[in-house]
């Protein structure tokens, strides 16, 4: 009897995933009977790309035959034989793309090539989103003698007694709250009395950044907190401290250098350098954007849509994690109590992870604003790393000046004015149009599109028309996740609907479009539910129980952020958990 026993192992080369880029995958396993009329059929979860398989034929003395076979997948999710697919463009490896200075010669990309990468950027930016505009949304209105530290979820902690509350930092990047960097009352402390700030000009430079600030904040909430960032440092060092700004000016000026003005990222000690100054003084990081993206524009490098978006991706890895670590912890925390100690451990755990979490999305999705394939891409992590490292450098900075120079601090902090109604009008008008450029490169500019933004923009025209309007209830808060609870929730239900939708879909382009909407719900939903949210007069957490309930609860949400930084399907892990 010599009927061959045919077992088909099917290898995939996943090279258009760099994470995957060395294995092989068997998708099937075909009988003998099955192998008389072979007929293979390729998994939807392949990424568009080119592929091959190899089919090795056995009998009872070994391997027989053995063949690789080439195939392609396309954008619409279409497998070709033949290995044509005009609209895949094989992702390059980092060694070559490091050769190619000139960016019109940067092998083009398409986000539905990688549609697990661009949907787990879209779910990343949905929870950012959901997080900044949960701080303004939650905030305890500080001064007012609320106790700060009444919360109610596990990781919104905010320490401080009566005056002392208003700790929280911006509710968005572009609508900051005045409580976001305050100063404490305590007696003077030994840096107080010492001469680190005592330079000749610092009394001059503390009176033009106070005029500043003031000046900035009539016309930019973000220029205006931007301004007051380095008032710790400035408490320390007096004048000295605005060394960030000609640093930021130097580093501007080697950005343009090593990209030759053109609309690429410079070298990564570059952006490490300039995402350092951004970190301790958004001031400098500002100044060093600011002058990349004028350069840019002045020697004619941003001609298209692709050119624009990277320079405003950049802008953003450049100066704003400082502004994001403050929205996912407060900076500055005066802490009296074990339980006030408690929550400053906190602040720096969850401050210097999702900073860094958050950087690290950001930089991977540089190529999809930028519409070709960058190498700084391949290069996030170790941003992400570099960024968290100066948050806890920050932290410990800021810690400093709170209790060794408390006069200094408070003399050297500006009350920032609340926006007006003009102002966060025009905030969200601009937040919107930002919004809808940066997801266009992912997403086109269809139906879907739409869809999304009328989802993004709806908390913001319920937030100036009727928000203030409708009843209150205590219970509705209790329901809302909130800060780095309300992240994880957004991840782990975004990441269910990706693994839910990518079956509907063989298409990957189509798969991304619809998922992109679905994403913008939960926001939605949790923007909505703040609207009739009312923070209740006693906190759980006031009694015993309800104390080590909360440390537990905050233990549990930090594991699952270090799982989630570290790329870890939260649906999947968790559900595998629960299920086992």
């Amino acid at each position: 009897m010599r009927r061959l026993l045919l077992l088909v192992i099917l290898f995939f080369n996943l090279g258009v995933l760099p994470s995957y880029a060395s294995e092989n995958v068997i998708i099937d396993r075909l009988t003998t009977q099955d192998a008389e009329d072979l007929n293979i059929v390729i998994p939807y979860e392949v990424p568009p790309g080119f592929h091959s398989i190899t089919i090795e034929v056995y009998d009872d003395a070994g391997t027989v035959n053995e063949k690789e076979i080439p195939f392609c997948k396309n954008l619409d999710g279409e497998i070709h034989w033949d290995n044509i697919c005009t609209d895949v463009v094989e992702i390059m490896p980092l060694d070559e793309l490091i050769k190619i200075t000139d960016r019109d010669k940067l092998p083009a990309y398409n986000p539905a090539q990688e549609p697990k990468k661009s949907n787990g950027l879209a779910i990343s930016a949905f929870a950012a989103l959901a997080l900044l505009s949960s701080v303004g949304q939650s905030r305890s209105g500080g001064g007012q003698g609320e106790q700060p530290d009444q919360v109610d979820q596990p990781d919104q902690l905010d320490g401080g007694e009566g005056t002392d509350g208003g700790e929280e930092g911006p509710d968005e990047l572009t609508e900051v709250e005045s409580e976001g960097l305050e100063a404490f009352e305590r007696e003077e402390g030994w840096g107080d009395r010492s001469r680190t700030w005592r330079s000749k000009y610092t009394e001059r430079t503390d009176e033009w950044m106070e005029r500043f600030t003031h000046w900035a904040g009539k016309f930019s909430p973000l220029l205006a907190r931007t301004s007051v960032d380095g008032s710790y440092a400035r408490a320390m060092f007096g004048s000295w401290a605005l060394v960030s700004v000609p640093l930021g000016l130097l580093l501007g000026i080697r950005a343009l250098r090593d990209t030759g003005a053109q609309a690429l990222a410079p070298s990564l000690i570059t952006v490490i350098a300039i995402v350092a100054i951004g970190i301790l003084d958004a001031l400098g990081g500002f100044v060093a954007a600011v002058i990349f993206f004028t350069g840019v524009l002045i020697t004619g490098h941003i001609t298209s849509r692709g050119e624009l978006l990277t320079v405003a991706g950049l802008i953003l890895i450049f100066f704003a994690p400082a502004l994001l670590a403050s929205a996912v912890r407060p900076l500055r925390r005066l802490v009296s109590n074990k339980d006030e100690g408690w929550e400053r451990i906190t602040d720096y755990a969850l401050a210097t992870l999702l900073t860094g979490w958050t950087v690290d999305k950001m930089v991977n999705a540089l190529n999809g604003f930028a519409s070709v394939q960058l190498p700084i891409t391949f290069k996030a992590t170790e941003i992400a790393i570099a960024s968290s490292v100066f948050v806890a450098l920050r932290v410990i900075g800021e810690d400093i000046a709170t209790y060794h120079y408390p006069v200094r601090l408070a003399h050297v902090t500006v009350e920032l004015e609340d926006p007006t109604l003009r102002q966060r009008a025009t905030t969200s008008i601009f937040k919107t149009f930002l919004f809808l450029a940066l997801a266009s490169p992912f997403v086109g500019v269809n139906l879907q599109l739409l869809l999304g933004a009328l989802l993004f923009v709806l908390p913001f025209i319920g937030d100036l028309t009727i928000a203030e309007r409708l009843p209150k209830f205590s219970f509705v808060h209790r329901l809302i996740p909130q800060r780095t609870f309300k992240v994880i929730v957004m991840v782990f239900v975004g990441a269910l609907f990706g693994a839910w939708m990518q079956g509907l879909f063989s298409s990957p382009a189509d798969f991304l479009k619809w998922s992109f909407v679905l994403l913008a719900i939960p926001g939605l939903i949790f923007s909505v539910l703040e609207w009739f949210s009312d923070e209740p007069d006693k906190d759980w957490k006031e009694s015993k129980r309800g104390r080590w309930m909360y440390r537990i609860l905050g233990v549990i949400i930090f594991l699952l952020t270090v799982q989630m930084v570290r790329g870890v399907d939260l649906s999947a892990w968790i559900l595998g958990l629960s299920s086992g």
